[in-house]
């Protein structure tokens, strides 16, 4: 699909989802931009346009402009039938989300990605929750990571040699894949290692050697309630508790990963909390700053009073 084509389409989308009432032709071929040429010419791209818009799944009411005339058909999108509800993600629609709005950090766009998130974040208690990282510098092409997907989609056992940090020589490893992950810019791979009966976190680089992978087909189960999240050694290692007073039915994706809610009056409770680093509890915070009041961690709370100064000093 050409550029011009393709900004034709969101023109047009959002021409069709502005308006109030319904929109015939005529007023549309005024008013968004990429129409020119004959009326025939106009009138083919027009149709063209609605087959493309409904394949991609936006419905487009047609309707009389005035009930009370027969006159030329209008068109319109109602906001409702254009937006998704945010509580009916998956994970792996999270996932899909997570990937695309990680593609506009480090970017001018960086500022929406993040609000995009905390905003989702704040409104439905998802889990997993919608984070974002950006993966400019992430190698989509790492040693072995076809051959781990494939054993990973037949549930097939692998065999390589492995590396730990710190390490000079390389173990032998016999894994039952659970789950990949990326993570700043590195692949993990979580499963249990067989001959240690225990759930261990592999990171893609350490690996030394080619990936065997087991003829054997539906070798293991992965658990129902597996979470790769909670193996991650980045992310456990660099999380942190918060303790905080929220007002009552206030913040609530914060208090759906409260490890413990206390009530202290008729509108303040004292949660306690985790997030992954500190960075990330800041910006939660300031997101949350007109009902959430940080106690602990010190260091948290003095960033955020610095950084609520700050904001205060740039705009009088």
């Amino acid at each position: 699909m050409s550029s011009a084509k393709t900004e034709r389409l969101v023109n047009l989308t959002m021409a069709l989802l502005a308006t109030s009432r319904y929109m015939q032709k005529s007023e549309i071929f005024r008013k968004v931009a990429g129409y020119s040429g004959t009326q025939e010419t106009k009138e083919r791209m027009f149709e063209r346009d609605k087959d493309d818009l409904r394949a991609l799944g936006i419905e487009i009411e047609v309707a009389s402009a005035d009930p009370l005339f027969e006159d030329e058909p209008g068109y319109r999108i109602k906001p409702e039938t254009y937006q998704m509800p945010i509580k009916s993600f998956t994970p792996t629609e999270i996932g899909i989300l997570s990937t695309a709005l990680g593609l506009w950090l480090d970017s001018s766009l960086e500022d929406i990605a993040l609000g995009a998130a905390r905003r989702v974040n704040s409104t439905a208690q998802l889990n997993p929750a919608l984070e974002i990282s950006s993966i400019r510098n992430l190698n989509l092409s790492a040693e072995g990571l076809l051959d781990m997907t494939k054993a990973l989609a037949s549930r097939s056992e692998v065999a390589f040699s492995y590396r730990k940090t710190g390490a000079t020589k390389s173990d032998n490893r016999r894994i039952n894949p659970l789950g990949l992950s990326a993570w700043k810019g590195e692949w993990y791979l979580v499963g249990e290692d067989l001959d240690r009966s225990d759930i261990r976190t592999f990171n893609f680089s350490r690996i030394t050697s080619k990936i065997d992978i087991s003829k054997k087909r539906d070798m293991y189960e992965i658990p129902s309630d597996f979470n790769i999240k909670d193996y991650l050694i980045m992310y456990n290692a660099e999380g942190i508790e918060i303790k905080a007073r929220v007002k009552k039915r206030q913040a609530e994706a914060l208090r759906a990963r409260a490890i413990e809610v206390k009530s202290l009056d008729e509108e303040w409770d004292e949660i306690l909390y985790r997030s992954e680093s500190n960075g990330t509890a800041l910006k939660e915070a300031l997101w949350y700053c007109d009902s959430l009041i940080v106690q602990e961690p010190q260091e948290l709370r003095s960033s955020i009073l610095t950084s609520l100064e700050q904001v205060a000093k740039s705009h009088g």
